[in-house]
C-alpha cells in the first residue's frame, strides 16, 4: 500500500515542511530559482517500518504502515539517524517527538490553514480519482481497449461512477486550472464511454463487453459488407483515439497536481503511457492545446485528432450524432 497524496499533505501541512526532529528545524523545501524548479529535500520516515524486518518494524500495525498517524517528515540526516538507532528512537519516542513538533508548528508559524485544509480536499479527490480510474493498472486495462476493444463490465462501471464522482464535487475553487482539467477528463471519459456503448455487446460467459463485430452478415451483400466493415474500421479507430486523449487527460491532470498541490507527486511512477501492438507511446498536451478545456467536443475531435501527437484515425462521422430536426 502506497502512501496517499491527502496523507502527503496532511504530513507536509502540519509539519509546516520543516523537519520534525526535536531542535532541527531545517526546512524540507528549497524554494525555486530562475533555472529550476523547487527541492524537496525532506523525507516521509514510517515510525513503525514499512516493513517487519525495518527499524521498529516488529509490530501488529499493518495496512496502516502507510496512514500519516505512523508518519513523521525528517530531513534526510535524522531519518537515517531514526532509523540507525531503533532502540534509542522508540516508536513512543518519535510520536512525542511528532506531535510536539506539531503543537511549535501551530504556535510559531504562519500556516495559511484554509489552503491547508483546501488543499487536503484536493487530495481526497485526487485518491478517489485515482480508485475508480485504477490508476495502478492503467496500462494494463486500456491496453485492453486499445488492442481487442473489450472493456471489463467492472472497470466499465467504475468508471461510470467516475464521471459521476467528478461531476457532484464540491470544489475549493482554489486551483480553477486543476478544477477545468477534472472536467476537461470526464468530458473525454463520457464521449468515449458513449461512443463505445453504440456498437457494445455483453460477452456470453464472460464479464466484459467488447464492439460487436457488426459488418459480419449472413446473407451475400459486398457491398453491405464493405459498407459497415468501413463504419466498424472507423468506430475502433475513433474508440482508440478517445482512449489516447483521456490518457492525455489525465497526464494534464497530474502536471497540475504537481504545479498546484505536490511537486514531487508521481515522480517516481512517471506520466501514464500507451501500449499498442507492443510499440509504446507517450501521449500529452501539448503547449498550445493547455488551454481551460483542451478536449473540444466530439466532432471537432474527430476533425483535430490527427493533430495530436499520435493519432490512428481522421474524419468526421456523422453516425454518433442525433439528427437535427
Amino acid at each position: 500500500m502506497a502512501i496517499s497524496l491527502k496523507t502527503h499533505k496532511i504530513l507536509w501541512g502540519r509539519a509546516g515542511n520543516v523537519c520534525s526532529f526535536s531542535d532541527c528545524k531545517k526546512e524540507l523545501v528549497i524554494d525555486e530559482t530562475e533555472a529550476d524548479d523547487p527541492s524537496i529535500v525532506g523525507e516521509e520516515a514510517h515510525i513503525v517500518a514499512e516493513k517487519p524486518d525495518g527499524p521498529r518494524g516488529d509490530s501488529n500495525l499493518l495496512e496502516q504502515r502507510d496512514k500519516y498517524d505512523n508518519l513523521i517528515l525528517l530531513c534526510r540526516i535524522h531519518h537515517k539517524q531514526v532509523d540507525d538507532q531503533p532502540c534509542t528512537y522508540t516508536v513512543e519516542k518519535l510520536k512525542e517527538m511528532k506531535k510536539a513538533h506539531e503543537n511549535w508548528v501551530k504556535t510559531s508559524l504562519k500556516i495559511d490553514l484554509v489552503k491547508q485544509r483546501d488543499d487536503e480536499l484536493y487530495a481526497s479527490y485526487i485518491d478517489e480519482f485515482n480508485a475508480l480510474a485504477d490508476m495502478e493498472h492503467w496500462e494494463a486495462w486500456t491496453s485492453w481497449i486499445l488492442g481487442s476493444q473489450q472493456i471489463q463490465i467492472e472497470q466499465y462501471d467504475r468508471l461510470r461512477e467516475l464521471v459521476r464522482f467528478i461531476t457532484s464535487r464540491v470544489w475549493p475553487k482554489r486551483y480553477s486550472d486543476l478544477e477545468n482539467a477534472f472536467y476537461n477528463f470526464r468530458n473525454v471519459l463520457n464521449e468515449l464511454l458513449k461512443v463505445f456503448d453504440k456498437y457494445s455487446e455483453k460477452r456470453i460467459g464472460v464479464e466484459e463487453l467488447r464492439t460487436e463485430r457488426f459488418y459480419k452478415i449472413k446473407e451475400y451483400n459486398p457491398e453491405l459488407y464493405n459498407e459497415l466493415l468501413y463504419k466498424y474500421n472507423y468506430h475502433v479507430l475513433l474508440v482508440e483515439d478517445l482512449t489516447l486523449e483521456m490518457t492525455r487527460a489525465v497526464n494534464y491532470i497530474f502536471d497540475l497536481v504537481r504545479g498546484n498541490i505536490f511537486s514531487s507527486y508521481r515522480i517516481k511512477e512517471g506520466v501514464l503511457l500507451m501500449e499498442v501492438d507492443s510499440f509504446i507511446y507517450r501521449v500529452e498536451y501539448r503547449k498550445s492545446e493547455r488551454v481551460e478545456l483542451p478536449y473540444p467536443g466530439l466532432k471537432e475531435f474527430m476533425d483535430i485528432r490527427k493533430s495530436r501527437d499520435t493519432h490512428f484515425g481522421e474524419g468526421i462521422s456523422n453516425d454518433y450524432f442525433s439528427p437535427v430536426t
